[in-house]
């Protein structure tokens, strides 16, 4: 009897332990089944994360450019003609349909003046050379095919720090200057490709020379390139 006691004891202890084996295998086999599943959506996150950051629209623009430059007199003794200048700067463009961007750009604008007093009738070269800092907003109104062609609106505030005022045959130099001023800006640009044109005018809301009623007008043409 008790050999028989023995003997089932043995059987039941060999049925547990065979139990036992076979439920750690059937979890460890989850784990490692489960472990694929984990990876997928991992790298299903990798291809949003990569698939969002591919819908960042960073675009870096150089340029270099023309202007045309006038001062606003009135009820002085100078009178303003039209000055051929030049420009040169860097932007960074953000954004779809709706766009902000901010840039640097050195601003050599040459301006023509005369004393009206004077019997001669030659203008005098007058150039202004300064920092200008661009901070943008417009609309890309081509903005689901941006890379192809684009088309936009743009409107901008201007802060402008003239340090420098060239030779001149009137004798302005820079203290005759008012060294910041603030410009309101708006143009149309169109992007083909890379290539980027634009075109706008800057208007000054303070007087250029300090003795003058003298806000300065600028119409300018852009031409870069986009990456």
């Amino acid at each position: 009897m008790k050999s028989l006691i023995v003997k089932n004891m043995a059987t039941s202890l060999i049925i547990v332990i065979v139990f036992i084996f076979n439920t750690t295998n059937a979890q460890v086999d989850t784990l490692v089944a489960a472990k694929p599943d984990t990876t997928i959506q991992e790298k299903g996150k990798d291809e949003k994360k990569d698939k969002k950051e591919s819908k960042r629209k960073d675009e870096f623009i150089p340029y270099v450019g023309v202007n045309f430059n006038q001062l606003n007199l009135s009820g002085n003794d100078l009178e303003s003609g039209m000055g051929l200048g030049w420009h040169l700067g860097f932007d960074y463009k953000r954004g779809k349909f709706f766009y902000w961007q901010v840039g640097i750009r050195y601003n050599n604008a040459v301006y023509k003046l005369k004393e009206i007093d004077l019997d001669s009738a030659d203008f005098v070269n007058v150039p202004v050379r300064g920092i200008d800092v661009p901070i943008t907003g417009g609309i890309n109104f081509l903005s689901a095919i941006n890379r192809i062609v684009a088309l936009r609106l743009f409107v901008s505030a201007v802060p402008s720090f003239a340090f420098d005022v060239g030779e001149n045959d009137l004798g302005f130099d820079k203290d005759a200057i008012n060294a910041f001023i603030m410009y309101g800006q708006a143009g149309l640009g169109i992007n083909v490709a890379f290539l980027v044109l634009e075109a706008g005018y800057n208007f000054g809301f303070k007087d250029l020379l300090k003795d003058y009623e003298s806000k300065p007008g600028q119409v300018f043409i852009n031409l870069g390139f986009r990456f």
